[in-house]
């Protein structure tokens, strides 16, 4: 039925109006068909999430064999930092050598929780569901590719293996007491196949502001705890222990930054007002 407003329009109006509402909105229906998609087939998301973890250990296990380009890389680094490494980093370090326990502690936390708290989160967020996982899983890939495509690129060597940097090698003094060797935290008799020179970005800080990001999102305040405690703790196991500069730690902040801004922006464009509302 045509109300009197309706009339009252002009023709020109009511001809746009018209034209406006018979166009579908196909980039939303496309988006939302996709997320509908994953939704339902659990089985794409989690081949995504392999898919990715795949990559990730094809390439760190691909052994660099231009150390020299890797520790200018390392050097390029030390220049920005300047005194900071060494009212830093050489203090934090040769603390840790000092005191076993600690660096025993430290040792297990850089090999383990990196694997460990990642997925846990991630299925904590899945189980809560909605804008707070599909945020986090988006940015998590995102994140985790912009880092790889760095590895393969630009080789750099962690502190520990620098020269003259007065950078003591923590998970190398302390193997006895693990399952690692002389290669970080690869087992001992596999460290050759393992890159080390994929330092920059630090993933371990990465995915540690990743965690703590979708831990603050959780409706119970009592998460936010871990999440501001895990991201600080790997900041100084990771400086401790040798295995990355402090830019490398920015580095890994960045490229989760992005992902997170990428995946925020990539959501406004493709969905409309109400399916961002639904999601």
């Amino acid at each position: 039925m045509v109300t009197l407003d309706q009339c009252r329009r002009a023709p020109g109006e009511r001809l746009r109006d018209r034209a406006r509402d018979a166009v579908p909105e196909r980039v939303p229906a496309t988006a939302s068909r996709l997320v509908s998609a994953l939704r339902a087939h659990w089985v794409v998301e989690l081949g995504v999430l392999a898919g990715l973890f795949a990559a990730y250990n094809l390439i760190r296990a691909a052994q660099g064999d231009d150390a020299g380009a890797a520790m200018a890389h390392s050097r390029w680094v030390l220049g920005l930092e300047g005194d900071v490494f060494r009212h830093v980093e050489v203090p934090l370090n040769a603390w840790m050598g000092t005191s076993p326990v600690v660096a025993v502690a430290a040792c297990y936390f850089y090999a383990l929780m990196h694997y460990v708290v990642t997925p846990t989160v991630l299925l904590l967020t899945r189980r809560a569901g909605g804008w707070l996982y599909w945020r986090g899983y988006w940015a998590i890939v995102l994140a985790s590719a912009i880092a790889l495509a760095v590895y393969a690129a630009w080789p750099m060597a962690p502190p520990r293996l620098v020269p003259d940097l007065g950078i003591a090698d923590v998970m190398r003094d302390y193997s006895a007491y693990g399952w690692w060797g002389s290669a970080a935290s690869a087992p001992r008799g596999i460290g050759d196949a393992t890159n080390q020179y994929a330092a920059m970005p630090s993933l371990h800080f990465g995915w540690s502001l990743w965690c703590a990001v979708q831990l603050w999102g959780l409706p119970s305040r009592l998460w936010r705890v871990p999440a501001v405690a895990y991201p600080v703790l790997q900041v100084l196991v990771v400086l401790a222990t040798g295995n990355h500069f402090l830019l490398d730690v920015v580095g890994g902040a960045a490229v989760v930054t992005l992902a997170y801004l990428a995946v925020a922006l990539g959501r406004h464009l493709l969905l409309s007002r109400d399916e961002r509302a639904r999601i």
